[in-house]
């Protein structure tokens, strides 16, 4: 039985993430290939590199010390800290990128660095402060003794650097084919062009000719991309299996650190990195929902989410649906593919196959779906919203089959070995071992697909079933300037995106587990 799930699984995921991959390579001419690279491409394509740089060397500097200060030091409210600090990663960067050119007045290349670092330094927040909590004790002890603070403090960046540098490894990647936040701050005023804005134009220059050309220059176009994405993600996901975690039955937990001093210097800090990725951004939203600077009322408040509900109830029901459909779906997916990848000796050049899907640009997944969807016999898969949900579990179920192989790794085999002994099933003992042991880890996987869906643009932005959602009704409405129905909107999207983390967090009081 659970052999039959796990073909079913590999299948539904080749299904989802592979056939639109392979739907893109198989329309690319060869020749365009090396045509692609002209004095435009070259000068776009350090461009896109210098942004993805910057965001990620800045996204290091910051996730790093603030991984550090909620993780392992006396920093004040860091309980509260650390989980707010993901409220800029789950929500649209669109959102923060309207927030913020307003309040700075700032458009272009700045304004995108800007953007972008304060949506994605969580990804190495949350890599550097799991690495930092599973040190050993007995680690620093030795350090301390031969060297005193300042050699523990060596002694923990060499042990937490491989998986913060993974995480600024996604964080490239996310940057580097991110279209949504460059498209914003280039709306107005000087024009921020990136590698992805030249996959969107190709597409959208050659789909009169037929689709099949389209795609074909599209993905030819994009090659350079998925080059930097392989290149990127690789190194990342083995950086991770080099870090200082310790998971064995004699691990100590090492000492909290005391900040003395420098305790209100740190907390102002990450207090203040908060804030701007996430208070400030909600707090300016409900601003310009009640009115703005046209006047605060209550009266004008109710209208505008009264008016977003009239509008747009419809794309906020579809994004919901869809995200979780998608997310439990990965679920599933991650306890039987997470399983078979932990007990496997092969898992690490499978899972590099599941990191396939984040190595495209979004938008260029969106195509590959409308090339592989798009196809006569399959009008009513493509017309509804199966195909949205198929787009999301190809492009994010890895986040859930990843945090659920770590968690299964962690597991000790001699449990399942016991319970086979016993007499017990394979399927029982995923259920009854496995499930239950490795829950905060499905949970996490579960939340962090239903955000990725419920703040995806890129991706469903050509896909015409994917434009009845609430992301989507955001990025086509906020160019007319109707800021209160638009803030209004993007407070229901923000909410909808946080609710499962706050339930999770009130019912259960288990710590999701979000890190691979």
């Amino acid at each position: 039985m659970i052999r039959a799930l796990t073909i079913l699984c590999w299948a539904l995921f080749a299904a989802v993430a592979l056939v639109p991959l392979l739907s893109l390579a198989v329309q690319v001419d060869p020749g365009e290939l090396a045509s692609v690279l002209q004095a435009r491409t070259w000068m776009l394509l350090g461009r896109t590199v210098l942004y993805g740089a910057s965001v990620a060397g800045s996204s290091l500097v910051l996730g790093l010390v603030f991984g550090f200060l909620v993780a392992r030091t006396d920093l004040p409210l860091a309980r509260y800290l650390r989980p707010l600090s993901l409220v800029s990663l789950l929500v649209p960067p669109m959102l923060l990128a309207m927030v913020w050119t307003a309040l700075l007045d700032m458009r272009g290349g700045p304004a995108a660095i800007l953007v972008s670092t304060l949506s994605l330094f969580p990804l190495v927040a949350i890599f550097s402060a799991r690495a930092f909590e599973r040190i050993d004790r007995r680690i620093e002890d030795a350090a301390h003794t031969a060297g005193g603070t300042w050699a523990v403090l060596r002694v923990d960046l060499a042990l937490v650097m491989p998986a913060a540098l993974a995480g600024a490894g996604l964080v490239f990647v996310f940057t580097i084919h991110d279209f949504s936040v460059p498209d914003y701050v280039s709306w107005v005023g000087p024009k921020f062009s990136v590698f992805a804005d030249q996959v969107f134009a190709s597409w959208r220059a050659h789909s009169e000719q037929g689709s099949s050309l389209a795609t074909g220059k599209a993905a030819a176009t994009a090659w350079p991309l998925i080059v930097l994405g392989l290149l990127a993600l690789g190194p990342a996901l083995f950086a991770r299996r080099f870090s200082g975690a310790s998971v064995g039955g004699t691990f100590r937990q090492a000492r909290t650190i005391a900040l003395g001093r420098w305790r209100v210097p740190a907390f102002v800090f990450a207090a203040g990195l908060v804030a701007c990725s996430a208070l400030i951004p909600i707090l300016r939203l409900g601003y310009e929902a009640a009115g703005g600077a046209r006047g605060l009322s209550t009266d004008t408040l109710r209208r505008s989410f009264a008016q977003a509900l009239e509008l747009a109830r419809g794309d906020l029901a579809g994004s919901l649906m869809y995200a979780f459909l998608a997310a439990s779906l990965a679920s599933v997916m991650a306890l039987v593919l997470g399983h078979s990848l932990a007990r496997s000796r092969r898992s690490a050049w499978l899972a590099l196959l599941l990191l396939l899907p984040l190595c495209v640009p979004a938008i260029l997944f969106g195509i590959g779906a409308i090339a592989s969807f798009n196809r006569p016999g399959l009008e009513g898969f493509y017309d509804g919203g199966a195909v949205v949900v198929a787009l999301y579990l190809g492009r994010f179920a890895v986040f859930a089959i990843l945090i659920e192989r770590a968690a299964v790794a962690q597991i000790d085999a001699r449990l399942e070995r016991a319970a086979e002994l016993a007499g017990a099933s394979a399927t029982t003992r995923l259920a009854r071992i496995v499930l239950p042991l490795s829950l905060p880890a499905l949970a996490g996987g579960w939340m962090l697909v239903f955000c990725f869906c419920m703040r995806e643009l890129d991706a469903a932005i050509l896909l015409p079933a994917a434009n009845h959602t609430a992301v989507f009704r955001i990025f086509n409405a906020v160019h007319f300037g109707r800021d209160a129905f638009v803030s209004a909107l993007a407070l229901m999207v923000v909410f909808s995106i946080l609710v499962p983390g706050m339930l999770w967090s009130l019912l259960v009081r288990r710590r999701l587990e979000l890190v691979p």
